[in-house]
């Protein structure tokens, strides 16, 4: 599923996270945002959601009739700019075994409203729990928003979080 590159650099102490920037082309290969996302909800390419939880999290502003996922994501497939070449900004954030996935959740929407839709992004957020596949990875949620600003129903400026160093995915 490696379709960018986690930035390296500091993270704040006693958070086990990853961010990056999901570009159009990574090694050779082009995508779209809605690839990119449908990469995290099917994870095993099947055609079928297998996240254990997703939800489209908007800014205040945002209308209504952007709640859907498919609809969020075929506006701002329209209003990239002809030589945007960064799409969606991912933080992923791992979680201890023993935290019970309700509460991983809930800790998770709290932390995307504060560092995401505060800012005027729209974030969907994916929940993964490798260990009901058997699999003995910790429990994970992926945020994946637009790197630009939405206003209203309008994608504008460049966020300042990305991985130059400008922004973090940490509200504090």
């Amino acid at each position: 599923m490696a379709d960018y590159t986690p930035e390296s650099g500091p993270v704040p102490k006693g958070i086990d996270l990853t961010h990056g920037i999901i570009r159009s082309t990574y090694n050779g290969r082009n995508t779209t945002v809605g690839e990119a996302i449908v990469r995290r909800l099917s994870p095993h390419r099947n055609g079928k959601i297998t996240a254990y939880d997703q939800e489209l999290l908007l800014p205040a502003s945002a209308p209504d009739t952007l709640r859907e996922l498919h609809v969020l994501v075929a506006l701002y497939e329209q209003q990239l700019l002809p030589e945007q070449k960064d799409l969606l900004g991912i933080t992923t954030v791992r979680f201890d075994h023993a935290l019970p996935a309700h509460r991983q959740w809930e800790l998770a929407r709290v932390w995307a409203h504060a560092s995401f839709t505060a800012r005027g992004l729209p974030v969907e957020l994916v929940h993964h729990i490798p260990g009901l596949s058997g699999r003995k990875h910790k429990p994970h949620l992926h945020a994946l928003w637009p790197v630009r600003v939405l206003n209203g129903a309008t994608f504008g400026a460049f966020s300042d979080v990305d991985r130059r160093g400008k922004g973090t995915p940490v509200a504090g």
